[in-house]
């Protein structure tokens, strides 16, 4: 029952505030403006100061280092070229193909992971998040592309330039760097500044989730691929991710990073990069809103059974 209980404790927070946006965005209480505003806001100024603060209070002489990484990487790639192999022999609409392939190989590692590893770990579990972000997020955005951009319109097509840029220029990654820098030269801001930048990351799980239940939408499209998509994405790739970490010897906070990784729901800025790309949207925005639900009890159950075993 205690175990029941903590995995309970750790995800229904999640999800209240998910269902707290969707419901005051339904009522009118938050106006779509509202919604892409507060997105912005926790893109561009929390979650960046969130992961860095997470990055630069961490203490990495407890964390996998090479190890970590290479699996981290390896998972990406392997569940990227999977899915898509096995996918491309169902599928034959390609625009329906592009957002089938991203939404069940990206994780909303941000909005959802990082307040999850949180309630997880607190900020160790932060820490090694932020680095697993860090080496998995200019992936995705690269594999996105990459299959979005197979799977549109040749004049949809984007340049490797243009993909370069746009992970230089993400803030989180700018500042999970920073935080990683700034550690390094062990830098010490002044009180005043630490506690403001603790504030300010303590606004942004909340908010994040609160926006991202505002942005959901009702359903429509081709349902049976937005499905089959949700549950590869929340229930075999966090099935595959954890057992493939457990037998490569990862443990306790290393090991639930790699579930929450696996097991999280698809990323929305999935459906903003399919509309951009020329994917089909509808889908696209189906997955995000099936795997969000779906994913309400599987990291539930995953959480768990990880506890009960005493694996985390």
């Amino acid at each position: 029952m205690f175990h029941f209980l903590f995995s309970i404790n750790v995800v229904a927070p999640i999800f209240l505030l998910i269902g707290l946006g969707y419901l005051l965005r339904r009522t009118g209480f938050f106006s779509d403006k509202f919604v892409s505003g507060g997105n912005k806001f926790v893109f561009y100024i929390l979650l960046p100061v969130t992961l860095w603060q997470g990055v630069f209070s961490a203490d990495f002489s407890e964390v996998a280092g090479a190890g970590l990484a290479a699996f981290a990487i390896g998972a990406t790639v392997v569940s990227f070229v999977g899915v898509w192999a096995g996918a491309r022999f169902f599928i034959r609409d390609k625009k329906v193909l592009g957002v089938f392939v991203q939404g069940a190989f990206r994780s909303n590692m941000v909005f959802v992971g990082v307040p999850l590893m949180r309630n997880l770990a607190g900020d160790d579990g932060v820490a090694v998040f932020a680095l697993i972000v860090a080496l998995v997020m200019p992936l995705y955005n690269i594999f996105s592309i990459l299959v979005l951009s197979a799977c549109a319109g040749s004049n949809e097509k984007m340049k490797l330039k243009t993909v370069a840029l746009t992970i230089v220029k993400n803030p989180l990654i700018i500042a999970i760097a920073a935080g990683f820098l700034l550690s390094f030269l062990n830098f010490t801001p002044p009180q005043a500044v630490s506690q403001t930048l603790s504030d300010i990351a303590g606004m942004a799980g909340p908010l994040a989730l609160v926006c991202l239940g505002g942005g959901i939408r009702g359903f429509e499209g081709k349902l049976k691929y937005a499905i089959s998509s949700a549950v590869l994405k929340v229930v075999v790739m966090p099935i595959l991710f954890t057992a493939a970490a457990f037998a490569f010897g990862f443990r306790g906070i290393d090991l639930a990073a790699f579930m929450v990784l696996g097991g999280t729901s698809s990323a929305i800025a999935g459906y903003t990069m399919a509309v951009q790309m020329g994917g089909d949207a509808s889908t696209a925005a189906n997955i995000i809103l099936f795997s969000t639900l779906i994913s309400a009890v599987t990291l539930t159950i995953f959480i768990y059974v990880l506890t009960a075993l005493c694996l985390i």
